[in-house]
């Protein structure tokens, strides 16, 4: 019955996905986030679900008005200089794939994956165009974060260390992204112009997001999550304010809290010497891809193919290998690079790691207009403090390839072109109405099929 049913409600989802592509770019976005095919049919990457999904998006543009925009008058130079760094970036993975150190095949089928991305964040690009759109899409993921979070608390409260499998990847991959959203969605909270009721939903998504991020027991996340949040707090005038409200949760939230977090936030800042063997094989490996890198500087080894070719390193890394149980951690199993810097070095070379941080860094670094209304200027400069929560998070992690990144970077795209566009035409925007308690789902701008 449960099967059929979320058969109904998901599938149902997608084919309205061809009336309103809007509706099905977010249902995506939710797919994407709460995994839920996992649940069902066990396929935890992109199944059958998305496929279909992201098939009646591009079915519904083409049937639709909607996908048809006038770029005369609207100034997307920003936009679509970062589509056209990811699709270099895409290209070189496919030339590194071809020259890959060990397996063609399966640096193909991970860039063929990284495709995929590609076409979805293409989709947001035409789809995203106004701040009502920009509102829903920040709901959406502000509540399925929070619902992931929560169905992630509740199974850390009965025992599911480290919640590594709840998410694809595990703890880390899930950290990574909690780091990455988790500002935007205290942002969304802070807004005056909603409801009490609506902030309270937003505050407690935010509690979810913490505690879940805490349950992963990721340190990279801890220390992502706290440089993202210092950062918004840093960068923005209502410093106090924000203190405030993060003490009050923090207080909130602690009984919550395992008593080994402490002791397990404080194993970061030991010395090396006194080093669990997982944080010191993650060193060792940051050093070995490094070598790697060294010697194949521009393309690097092929995607994926670190694992392979770090066995023929074996003898060679006498000089960093602390222990036998150490080395025991590295060889002769399936390994990551276990940092995402390190780990593009080894595999896509310079070339590839320049793209990709080009494309992270122009987010990062790009001016916001202060012609926004304020409600979408708080919420981007926390969606540039979550891409930097993230960026030091993924020193301790391989994320290079979440959508959800990718997602965040051209969410503030499309912000710095919604701004162009209402310099050239009338956009309508959404607080007011939020003011007079109007759900943000419901406003006509938003979810209702083109005419």
């Amino acid at each position: 019955m449960r099967i059929a049913a979320l058969f109904i409600i998901y599938y149902g989802s997608v084919f309205y996905g061809v009336i309103n592509p809007l509706f099905g770019l977010l249902f995506f976005v939710h797919i994407t986030i709460f995994r839920p095919e996992a649940l069902v049919w066990g396929n935890v990457m992109f199944g059958r679900l998305h496929l279909i999904t992201g098939v009646s998006i591009i079915i519904g543009l083409i049937l639709s008005r909607r996908g048809r925009v006038s770029h005369d008058s609207v100034d997307d130079t920003f936009q679509r200089t970062n589509l056209q760094i990811f699709l270099a970036f895409l290209t070189w993975l496919f030339v590194v794939s071809f020259s890959a150190e060990i397996s063609t095949q399966i640096s193909l089928d991970k860039s063929l994956e990284v495709v995929k991305i590609f076409i979805i964040c293409v989709l947001f690009s035409i789809i995203i165009k106004t701040e009502d759109h920009l509102n829903v899409y920040l709901w959406v993921v502000a509540v399925s974060f929070g619902l992931l979070s929560f169905w992630g608390v509740l199974q850390g409260m009965v025992g599911n260390a480290r919640l590594d499998t709840l998410w694809p990847g595990g703890s880390n991959y899930i950290g990574a992204q909690l780091a990455l959203v988790g500002p935007v969605v205290f942002a969304m909270a802070m807004d005056t112009t909603l409801s009490a009721k609506r902030r309270l939903l937003l505050y407690a998504c935010f509690a979810s997001i913490v505690l879940c991020c805490i349950y992963t027991d990721s340190r990279g996340a801890f220390l992502g999550f706290s440089s993202g949040m210092l950062i918004l707090i840093l960068r923005t005038k209502q410093r106090v304010k924000i203190l405030a409200t993060c003490l009050f949760l923090a207080i909130t939230i602690s009984p919550w809290i395992p008593g080994e977090y402490q002791e397990r936030v404080k194993s970061i800042f030991v010395e090396r010497e006194s080093r669990d063997d997982s944080a010191a094989s993650r060193t060792v490996l940051w050093r070995i891809a490094l070598r790697i890198w060294q010697d194949h500087p521009i393309a690097g080894v092929g995607l994926e193919n670190f694992s392979p070719v770090k066995e023929t390193y074996s003898d060679k890394v006498a000089d960093i290998v602390s222990s036998e149980e150490v080395f025991g951690l590295i060889f002769n199993r399936q390994r990551y690079p276990h940092g995402m810097y390190t780990g593009l070095l080894a595999e896509t070379g310079l070339v590839g790691t320049g793209l990709l941080l080009a494309l992270l860094l122009r987010s990062i670094l790009c001016r916001l207009p202060q012609s926004l209304s304020s409600a979408v200027y708080f919420q981007s400069k926390a969606a540039k403090a979550g891409l930097i929560g993230f960026a030091v998070s993924a020193i301790f992690g391989d994320f290079q390839y979440l959508e959800m990144v990718y997602l965040q970077l051209f969410f503030i795209s499309a912000v710095r072109t919604l701004n162009n566009r209402s310099s050239n035409q009338v956009v309508e925007h959404v607080p007011a109405k939020w003011k007079q308690g109007n759900s943000p789902l419901a406003t006509r701008g938003s979810l209702a099929p083109s005419k």
